[in-house]
């Protein structure tokens, strides 16, 4: 399962999302946009997210 490591913690995401985060990187590394908000999953918690460009962010396939 791909998962996302954000600020020292790893989320599982779908492929889905994965993809999406994936665009969403290109376009931060593009300039076209400074951030998004984002739900994610840990040890059954929900964590919302604001990811801003430069955020330590890795994907994981």
């Amino acid at each position: 399962m791909p998962s996302l490591i954000f600020n020292g913690v790893t989320y599982g995401i779908s492929e889905t999302r994965f993809e999406a985060t994936r665009e969403l990187l290109a376009r931060f590394a593009e300039g076209h946009t400074t951030g998004v908000a984002m739900t994610l999953t840990h040890d059954g918690a929900r964590h919302h997210l604001f990811i801003t460009p430069g955020a330590p962010i890795t994907l994981v396939e």
